[in-house]
């Protein structure tokens, strides 16, 4: 886990150190015009979980795609098998957001900041609830369209089995 935090934050330093003069260069109207085009991606990948259609909404994903669980950095195969498989699972996911920020790097690189609240039902009857839930992505603009590259999630669902009757 410490190792998985070293390595984002040393990513992250490359990342503004790198592009840092690139920022600067930047109006506070293009960083509005790309917050405003990200979040819509973003508003876009919850929908498309939300209405459980992972194939669709690993669409915003780009195949270099990592994401940092709680215990290990997997790669975007992965991913997809284990997404299809878990929401697959799932009758209904909700999330409900308390705080959504959105740093622009460059004009080509942001990063989104979620937190809030994960709530689920599974085919089984068994509800989970994650809250906090928490993602942080780190977007780049491939061929004109924003692609989460990067993404690290955290959050312990509480389990609730169904009721009895």
């Amino acid at each position: 886990m410490k190792a998985n935090i070293f390595i984002t934050t040393i990513f992250l330093f490359i990342l503004i150190g790198c592009n840092s003069q690139q920022s600067e260069q930047l109006t506070q109207q293009q960083k509005e015009q790309i917050t405003k085009e990200v979040r819509i991606v973003m508003d876009s990948i919850f929908a498309k979980f939300g209405k459980l259609d992972v194939v669709e909404a690993l669409e915003y994903y780009s195949p270099e795609l990592l994401v940092v669980g709680d215990k290990s950095v997997v790669p975007f195969q992965t991913i997809r098998e284990n997404w299809i498989e878990a929401f697959g699972s799932m009758t209904t996911v909700k999330w409900t957001p308390v705080q959504w920020e959105y740093t622009v790097l460059t004009k080509d690189l942001v990063i989104s900041t979620w937190i809030g609240k994960m709530e689920f039902i599974m085919k089984s009857g068994d509800k989970g609830i994650c809250d906090p839930q928490c993602y942080t992505d780190i977007l780049k603009k491939v061929d004109g369209q924003w692609k989460s590259i990067y993404e690290h999630a955290s959050g312990t669902p509480v389990m609730q089995a169904p009721e009895k009757k």
